[in-house]
C-alpha cells in the first residue's frame, strides 16, 4: 500500500482503530510503532498524514490529519466487458492510472453471460478499486456503469473531451489531437476487436481511432498501455 485509505465514517473524530488488512499491513509490512507517520487519504476526499497511536493484536489505532487534495481522475474508459480474471486486473490498473468513469459495455464478441458475473456486484469490485487507488496514491473512487447494449451508452457519455477508440493502425499514422480542456474518453474493444458495425457506430458518435501500432493487443494490455501513452502526451503538451 503506497497510501492507506480510510472511509469518511471511520475518521469522523480524527481517530480510528483499523482491524482489517490495513492493520495487518501496518503491523507486518511497515512494522509500525506508536509515533510513526504514513501517507493516507479518505475515499473521495483529501490526502494527509496518518499517525500511529497504538499497535495491538486487536488492531492499530491511528490519527488522521488532512493536508491537501488528492490527484483527480483524468480519463474515462469505455470497455467491452471481458472475462472476470481480465476484468479484475483492469479494474485495479485503471483505478491506479486515474480512471473517472468506467463504462462496461456489451459487444458482438462479448459473452452475454459476462454481465452475470459476481465481480460486477459493488461489494465485489469496490475492494479491487480501492486497492488500485492505494497503489496510485489517490482517493477518488471510479464509478462503474453497465451497458449490456451498446446503443444505450451514447446518451450516458460526457459531452466534452476527446473521444478515442483503440484500433490497430499502420506505422506512421498520425496521432489524433487531444482536447486538453476535459478528460478524454477512451474506448477499448474485446480481444477479438469491435465489429465493423460497432466501429461505424463509434465513428458516428465522434470517436476517432488511436493506435499503439499495427499489432492487435489484448484488452487488458490496451487498457493499461493506451491511457499511459495518452497521459504522457498530455504531460508533454
Amino acid at each position: 500500500m503506497n497510501l492507506i485509505l480510510l472511509a469518511p465514517e471511520e475518521i469522523a473524530s480524527g481517530r480510528c482503530t483499523l482491524t482489517d488488512v490495513r492493520a495487518n499491513h501496518l503491523r507486518t509490512v511497515l512494522h509500525a510503532e506508536p509515533g510513526d507517520r504514513f501517507q493516507a487519504g479518505v475515499t473521495d476526499g483529501p490526502i494527509g498524514t496518518l499517525t500511529v497511536v497504538g499497535v495491538g493484536e486487536d488492531g492499530v489505532t491511528v490519527d488522521f490529519s488532512p493536508e491537501g487534495e488528492a490527484q483527480p481522475p483524468w480519463y474515462d474508459l469505455v470497455l467491452a466487458l471481458t472475462r472476470p480474471r481480465q476484468l479484475r486486473r483492469i479494474l485495479f490498473q485503471s483505478a491506479t492510472l486515474g480512471v473517472r468513469d468506467l463504462f462496461l459495455v456489451g459487444a458482438a464478441k462479448v459473452e452475454k453471460s459476462y454481465f452475470n458475473m459476481h465481480l460486477l456486484r459493488e461489494e465485489e469490485y469496490r475492494p479491487v478499486l480501492l486497492e488500485g487507488l492505494m497503489q496510485g496514491k489517490t482517493t477518488a473512487v471510479p464509478r462503474v456503469r453497465l451497458f449490456p447494449k451498446l446503443r444505450d451508452l451514447w446518451d450516458a457519455l460526457p459531452t466534452a473531451g476527446s473521444r478515442l477508440i483503440a484500433n490497430p493502425a499502420p506505422e506512421g499514422a498520425p496521432a489524433p489531437a487531444l482536447d486538453r480542456a476535459a478528460p478524454p474518453i477512451i474506448a477499448i474493444g474485446p480481444d477479438g476487436g469491435w465489429s465493423e458495425a460497432e466501429n461505424a457506430d463509434f465513428a458516428t458518435h465522434g470517436f476517432v481511432p488511436i493506435s499503439l501500432g499495427p499489432r492487435p493487443l489484448r484488452t487488458d494490455t490496451a487498457a493499461v498501455a493506451l491511457p499511459a501513452v495518452i497521459a504522457d502526451r498530455l504531460r508533454r503538451a
